[in-house]
């Protein structure tokens, strides 16, 4: 009787299992948890900023400071951003144990625009004969698309009326669906500092650097899986994700990798590499569905001892 019992249980919840595993086998697998998105991108961004510590310390005053602005930014919806650009996401893995949820390919691919980071603070210092300059951005808005085909870098950075526009999160073969995931950049990336959304430091001359930010998540498809607000920031405010990134055009691969190589308006600034840290839940769907199996695996112990 005891085996016929626990052999009744067991397939209960084996089909328990197997529910919650087929509503979990989407794009990303199972993913309640921690997690990382690795990501590749394609940066616009306005260098070249004169000497002195700071530059400026304010957006106007930024905008006067540089000699040219950003090719993203020249007739964009808004022509004070400071960085701006496209990403890819290549791997979705749980930090944790290294598991990976998702890969890019096969005719799935998460692809993204960012803009409308606008440089308020700007330092120019000398670190032992190399200068290296120090930026602070406000504002900042991403949104992350799945689409049939990865990002095409080839389209350039430069503003095409209705068709192509960083800031306005318009570009070709990313945008026009519905996103799957969008937000803003959240300040909380410097301590005491409530105005900062994005901080990069960087060399003057090779424009090799490093840049950091935390993101809030305000819309897309799965808005509910990634809006945690698990992660703490510099100032004690919760935020959903924590953006860190490398950049740099050591290669040449990023002005060189645009519409026309011969004229560098139309060519990205950098290319970068990185990672985006936060913590998801399982989706409301999935622990439903979890819920009634594991229910019938007690009602199946009932009618046992019945």
């Amino acid at each position: 009787m005891l085996k016929s019992k626990l052999a009744s249980i067991a397939a209960a919840a084996a089909l328990s299992f197997g529910v919650v595993g087929a509503v979990q086998a989407g794009p990303l697998g199972l993913i309640a948890g921690d997690f990382k998105f690795t990501i590749d991108n394609y940066d616009s961004g306005t260098t070249g900023y004169g000497a002195g510590s700071p530059v400026c310390s304010n957006a106007a005053a930024c905008d006067a400071a540089a000699p040219s602005k950003a090719p993203g930014s020249i007739g964009s919806v808004n022509a004070s951003a400071d960085t701006m650009g496209i990403f890819s996401v290549a791997l979705i893995t749980r930090i944790s144990d290294n598991s990976v949820f998702w890969q890019k390919g096969n005719g799935e691919y998460l692809t993204g625009v960012f803009g409308n980071l606008v440089d308020y603070r700007v330092s120019n210092v000398d670190n032992d004969g190399s200068m290296v300059t120090s930026t602070r951005a406000e504002g900042g808005t991403w949104a992350l698309y799945k689409t049939g085909v990865d990002y095409d870098p080839t389209h350039g950075p430069s503003v095409q009326a209705g068709v192509l526009d960083l800031n306005a999160l318009l570009y070709p073969g990313i945008t026009g669906g519905q996103a799957w995931l969008s937000g803003i950049f959240a300040t909380g990336v410097r301590a005491g500092d409530t105005q900062t959304t994005y901080a990069s430091t960087y060399n003057t001359d090779t424009v090799a650097g490093a840049g950091q930010g935390y993101l809030d998540v305000t819309g897309g498809t799965e808005k509910t899986t990634f809006d945690t607000n698990s992660l703490t920031d510099k100032n004690g405010e919760k935020r959903d994700l924590f953006m860190d990134i490398t950049f740099n055009d050591a290669d040449g691969k990023a002005s060189k990798t645009c519409g026309d190589i011969n004229d560098p308006s139309t060519c990205w600034t950098v290319t970068s590499a990185g990672q985006i840290k936060g913590q998801a839940v399982p989706e409301p769907g999935t622990m439903a569905l979890a819920g009634l199996a594991l229910l019938g695996a007690g009602l199946a112990s009932r009618r046992r001892k019945s």
